[in-house]
């Protein structure tokens, strides 16, 4: 199976504080693999490497075998919505998108894109007055819009209803099985019981273990939670 993302052996440190110590997993094609960690594990900054936006102290990062070091030009394979996503909140959803992908030199159907995620009734109205639901969506269709192998979604869920956690699920799963390669950040245990494929537990600054959620949730049944919880507490 082809390896869309290797995290290999990769180091972080801050003010001599090592965040990341030899942390190594991949994701493979058309996965959803959830990272799952307390406030303060490093998921964050992972991502932010992955995507070129913080300096890999040691190891490797690469995205179907190009090395992030060698430059941006893989980032074109590549979808993310980091922390919470900004906007020119004067325009509408349509005009956002059309300005996107002029300045990535790219095509693509605005209208069905819209539809996929749920903004399909809020073309024309101006972003200022989209609910938090709405922006998520939002950031979710700027993301996807140039169909990246790669898409990186950091704690996707946070403040949203449980119908719109249910509809972003859903989403996910759509463009998993299209073939996208889906790497989901969080703290919340439940968020990736649901919806990834594969979980890697990040503590103590490495992924402490890694495994197929439908399997460990059916060896640990009830007590999965508090499986997962001693992991990420570095038991």
């Amino acid at each position: 199976m082809q390896k869309v993302l290797e995290v290999h052996s990769v180091e972080k440190s801050y003010g001599g504080t090592k965040v990341l110590n030899h942390c190594s997993f991949h994701v493979n094609a058309g996965e959803i693999y959830g990272l799952l960690g307390v406030n303060g594990a490093g998921k964050t900054t992972l991502m932010k490497m992955i995507l070129g936006l913080q300096r890999i102290d040691g190891g490797s990062i690469s995205v179907l075998s190009e090395d992030v070091s060698n430059g941006p030009a893989y980032l074109v394979n590549v979808g993310s919505v980091i922390e919470n996503p900004a906007f020119y909140e004067h325009l509408s959803a349509e005009k956002l998108l059309s300005m996107h992908l002029c300045y990535m030199q790219k095509q693509a159907n605005i209208a069905e894109l819209l539809h996929l995620v749920g903004l399909h009734n809020a073309g024309d109205k101006p972003i200022s007055r989209y609910s938090l639901g709405m922006k998520q969506r939002l950031g979710l269709a700027r993301a996807i819009i140039h169909r990246p192998k790669l898409l990186i979604l950091d704690e996707p869920l946070n403040g949203l209803d449980p119908v719109a956690i249910a509809e972003m699920r859903e989403r996910m799963r759509v463009l998993a099985s299209s073939g996208m390669s889906i790497l989901l950040s969080s703290h919340i245990i439940g968020e990736v019981w649901h919806t990834a494929d594969r979980v890697g537990i990040l503590s103590e600054g490495h992924i402490k273990q890694e495994f197929s959620v439908k399997e460990k949730a059916a060896e640990y049944g009830a007590h999965f939670d508090d499986y997962v919880i001693g992991l990420m507490k570095g038991d």
